[in-house]
């Protein structure tokens, strides 16, 4: 790409790119927040609730007490997601829960990753290799830390200890045959992408073979409309019908009809994509959960279970998520357990690992790039269109100050 016309260009595929990848069948739509009325009696007994309520990782564990599979469901490109899911690994570990589910990573891999975790030393170039073969721009430090957080506790095991496993969920579609933003809505590009598995089926198939049925309790760490398990999302069905795949339903929605009450899904804070916000997310409970938030303490980060709090009944106000509901989506519907870690404002987007891609890597990485035909970009491009990606979440976290 030549300089001076290239980079209009290119920074436009970048956002272009991050929208595909947050959204693959268009369920994004481009005013301010759209905010709900305070009533400050049941806001009260909701912050007494939250005081009340254990840490967000205590939660998690001691909810595999009760179920068999906890799936998290987390925004994508955010840093205080993925430290606190590095965070719970060794907690996990301590409560004799071995087994993590880990949507960026695909299960025909499983050998490098279980290479990985049990070396003598953290293999950082083996790590980017796993997430390279997930999805070739996905390059950040705190994916790979996850890796790093289950070595670092492996390290300290002895050879007749269990190991703690990261479980590859995925196989990427084949993102070569979609070189235009059309495809995305071809079905016959469709099934020639998603030849070996549509992603909710292929995780949902995963975590049935690798953690469920072989009798393990774990945790499911992947994108939050994957992880809803009570919640069949309307619109999801509709548009996979609309390109060939009728029947659809997400990942949890999967599990949930196969194991019932063994799984629940625990959905961090997170921006919902919502038209009517000029930049196109909004609140969840349209900022009901900020209110509360900063009503607690500095550090504390509450995990609780949404249908015995006080705001079990308060309605979803995203119209993304709601589209094709007829009347509201209640909180308790949305989610089984919540995880309030954060302010969504305070939030930061994840890191670009430095020279993710390379000269060896460069043809792959234009050849499998998810989105729309990059043309003939050069390494340091490549480089910059990863930090486009988190800068253009942090741009989203910014805008909720």
């Amino acid at each position: 790409m030549q300089n001076r016309r290239s980079r209009t260009v290119w920074f436009i595929a970048i956002a272009v790119a991050f929208f595909f990848i947050l959204d693959p069948f268009r369920l994004f739509q481009q005013s301010n927040v759209p905010r709900m009325r305070v009533n400050r009696e049941i806001e009260r007994q909701m912050i007494e609730f939250l005081q009340a309520s254990p840490d967000a990782a205590d939660y998690v564990v001691g909810s595999l007490q009760s179920h068999d599979l906890v799936l998290i469901g987390e925004t994508g490109f955010v840093r205080e997601q993925l430290e606190f899911l590095a965070e719970l690994i060794p907690a996990l570990d301590a409560a004799g829960i071995r087994h993590l589910g880990f949507q960026y990573a695909n299960r025909d891999d499983q050998e490098l990753i279980d290479r990985l975790l049990t070396g003598s030393t953290f293999d950082e170039s083996l790590a980017n290799r796993i997430l390279f073969e997930h999805m070739v721009v996905m390059g950040y430090e705190e994916h790979r830390n996850v890796f790093r957080a289950a070595w670092d506790v492996n390290r300290g095991k002895g050879d007749a200890d269990e190991p703690f496993r990261i479980i590859g969920l995925s196989r990427t579609p084949d993102y070569r045959v979609i070189r235009t933003e059309q495809d995305a809505d071809d079905p016959e590009v469709l099934r020639q992408a998603f030849a070996r598995g549509v992603p909710d089926q292929v995780m949902a198939e995963s975590i049935l073979q690798q953690i469920v049925e072989p009798g393990h309790r774990g945790v499911a760490y992947m994108r939050l409309e994957h992880a809803y398990t009570g919640f069949p999302q309307e619109q999801y069905r509709q548009r996979m019908e609309e390109r060939g795949f009728p029947g659809q339903k997400r990942a949890g929605n999967i599990l949930a009809d196969r194991l019932g009450n063994r799984v629940m899904s625990a959905i961090f804070h997170t921006p919902l994509q919502d038209s009517r916000s000029r930049f196109g997310f909004g609140y969840p409970l349209g900022g009901l959960l900020e209110n509360v938030k900063k009503e607690l303490p500095e550090g504390v980060r509450p995990g609780f279970t949404v249908s015995e709090s006080p705001y079990a009944e308060a309605p979803i106000t995203s119209d993304a998520i709601t589209e094709g509901i007829e009347g509201d989506l209640a909180f308790e519907q949305y989610a089984d357990g919540y995880l309030l870690i954060s302010l969504i404002a305070d939030y930061r987007a994840v890191t670009p690992i430095p020279g993710f891609i390379t000269a060896e890597n460069l043809e792959r990485a234009r050849v499998e790039f998810p989105g729309p035909d990059p043309g003939e970009v050069t390494v340091e491009e490549m480089n910059e269109f990863i930090s486009g990606m988190a800068s253009s979440m942090a741009q989203i976290i910014d805008q909720f100050d």
